[in-house]
C-alpha cells in the first residue's frame, strides 16, 4: 500500500507542477495547491492510466485531498483483483 501511497502523490505533483516532499497528503488540493476541475480530471485520468483503471469524473466530488485519491485508487485495484 505504502508504494501506491507514493506513486499517487508523485503523478500528482507532476501535474500540478510542485515536487512530491511538498506535497501533504491531508492538505486540501483544492486550496492549498489551486488545483481546478480541470486539473482534477487530469489527475483522475493520470490514475486511470498508470494502474489501468476506470475512475469516473463523478468521484472528483468526493476528492478533497491527496489521502482521498490514495483511497479511492486503492478501492479500485482491490476491486479490479477480485
Amino acid at each position: 500500500m505504502e508504494n501506491i501511497d507514493q506513486e499517487v502523490k508523485e503523478l500528482v505533483a507532476k501535474i500540478i507542477k510542485r515536487r512530491p516532499d511538498e506535497i501533504n497528503i491531508n492538505a486540501n488540493i483544492f486550496r492549498e495547491y489551486r488545483v481546478d476541475s480541470l486539473l482534477g480530471v487530469e489527475i483522475l485520468a493520470g490514475l486511470d492510466k498508470k494502474y489501468n483503471i476506470d475512475i469516473p469524473e463523478n468521484k472528483l466530488k468526493e476528492v478533497k485531498t491527496t489521502a482521498d485519491l490514495i483511497r479511492i485508487t486503492s478501492e479500485l485495484l482491490s476491486k479490479k483483483k477480485r
